[in-house]
């Protein structure tokens, strides 16, 4: 059963990715990059409604501020019905609701993957629960926490480790922020040889690099990883780099079982 901080690490990504959001959008929407384990799923005693649905409403419920800054990086304005998740900007001394015009953008980018589908690359989850891909994650979500409390210990919480549905989902794995308060965002790959070994990347992954390539997305590469010292070398590729200076392959296929109807031709033969 997911505890309320669990979910309030889960709405985080969520509002990142919309710039704002509602009550009832938040409680629609997570479950795509969330997995809802059985507790999660139990009715609750109270209200018609799953234990996991009643634990977001809390998050607003038992607000006693009018407007609030969680420790995820996010603000909840419930002096409106119903209430606002905010994605937000600056450090600890100055954070702030992201901008109109912000929110504007995040919401189109959204729209416009809406209008295509959604669609779970299953493969590059599975790939990620890996030993050494969950490691890698790991070390580097530690390496990004450490970073963050060199400039402001009062924002390490909002470096947040995706699961691995919501990273396929999203399109990276760690969200961070910079000096400026910025939000980052972190893929990571790893593997246990050199620099060169190649990596893979989802079409989820990739897309979210090319929508992203100016707004502070990296891949963390990781090398020389060692699953038994759970540590190796980081270099950072910035989005404009790895899109310009990598090749992607193509190494897979989608396979679907044919139609057991006859070919376009016979077909017309048939019913002519």
């Amino acid at each position: 059963m997911h505890t309320e901080k669990e979910i309030r690490a889960a709405i985080k990504p969520l509002v990142e990715s919309y710039g704002v959001l509602n009550t009832s959008e938040v409680k629609q929407k997570l479950e795509d990059f969330l997995e809802y384990d059985k507790e999660d799923r139990q009715l609750s005693a109270t209200r018609n409604e799953m234990l996991i649905i009643q634990r977001i409403g809390n998050i607003v419920a038992h607000q006693t501020e009018q407007v609030k800054t969680y420790q995820e990086g996010f603000i909840v304005d419930k002096s409106v019905t119903p209430a606002l998740f905010y994605a937000v900007t600056g450090l600890s001394q100055d954070i702030q609701k992201v901008s109109e015009k912000e929110v504007q953008k995040r919401q189109s980018r959204v729209a416009k993957k809406e209008r295509q589908g959604k669609m779970i690359d299953w493969a590059s989850v599975n790939e990620k629960r890996t030993r050494l891909g969950s490691l890698g994650e790991q070390f580097v979500f530690e390496y990004e926490r450490d970073a963050v409390s060199q400039f402001d210990a009062g924002a390490v919480d909002r470096v947040i480790h995706l699961s691995a549905k919501q990273g396929d989902g999203f399109g990276y794995d760690i969200l961070s922020l910079n000096e400026k308060g910025e939000t980052v965002f972190i893929e990571v790959k790893t593997t246990a040889g050199n620099l060169e070994t190649p990596f893979y990347m989802s079409r989820t992954e990739k897309e979210f690099f090319e929508e992203y390539k100016d707004d502070n997305a990296f891949v963390y590469r990781v090398y020389h990883f060692s699953t038994e010292d759970r540590h190796g070398q980081i270099v950072k590729i910035p989005a404009e780099k790895l899109l310009h200076d990598y090749h992607f392959d193509p190494v897979s296929f989608m396979v679907t079982k044919k139609s057991t109807y006859p070919d376009a031709e016979h077909r017309g033969m048939l019913f002519s």
